[in-house]
């Protein structure tokens, strides 16, 4: 048993028993252990921030831990994204004509990095989702495609971000990361 406290909460609860408050802090407090003990703890932060950004950098990772792409990347952006800005999607295939019927949820996971997290707060996953499909091809797999969307921060700055997205025929995984701010022109008449 790794966290003490959790016990008296795990016998006899349910989903509707547990208040929707506590749930959210159980699970949280359980898959952050969960990718303590399954990455090593501090090993993975350290290997993550020797790679260069991007999903062949995830791949790599993820053949090294021996975890799915989805867990991975994950990991990637929440312990690599304490500087930089980093978001990750997990979702359908982005591409329209490759969209499952209508009444499948779009983004099922909005990945953001601490970073990202306070100065992008104003982002949700289901708006970048469409920002994404605007740049993915039709493809079955692999990398479906890569290009640089502008988001804009808590105030109002336009910031530059890579984004590049990997179907592997169940799930759209996306990365972005942060490039620059965008400079601000200003015209002198």
């Amino acid at each position: 048993k790794l966290c003490d406290w959790h016990g008296p909460f795990l016998f006899g609860d349910t989903k509707f028993t547990l208040s929707p408050e506590c749930h959210l802090k159980l699970e949280a407090e359980a898959n952050y252990t969960a990718g303590q003990l399954l990455f090593l703890g501090e090993k993975f932060r350290t290997e993550a921030s020797d790679v260069q950004m991007g999903f062949s950098s995830v791949k790599q990772l993820q053949g090294r831990y021996n975890n799915t792409l989805t867990t991975t990347l994950w990991r990637f952006i929440e312990q690599r994204g304490h500087q930089q800005p980093i978001v990750g999607l997990i979702s359908c295939h982005p591409h329209p004509s490759r969209r499952p019927a209508i009444g499948v949820e779009l983004c099922r996971h909005f990945i953001q990095s601490p970073a990202f997290a306070t100065r992008f707060s104003k982002i949700n996953g289901l708006s970048l989702f469409h920002q994404v499909a605007g740049y993915c091809k039709p493809q079955k797999g692999g990398l479906v495609g890569e290009d640089e969307l502008e988001l804009q921060d808590d105030d109002g700055d336009t910031h530059r971000f890579q984004f590049e997205t990997f179907f592997n025929q169940y799930d759209a995984l996306t990365i972005g990361w942060h490039v620059s701010k965008k400079p601000c022109l200003v015209s002198l008449r």
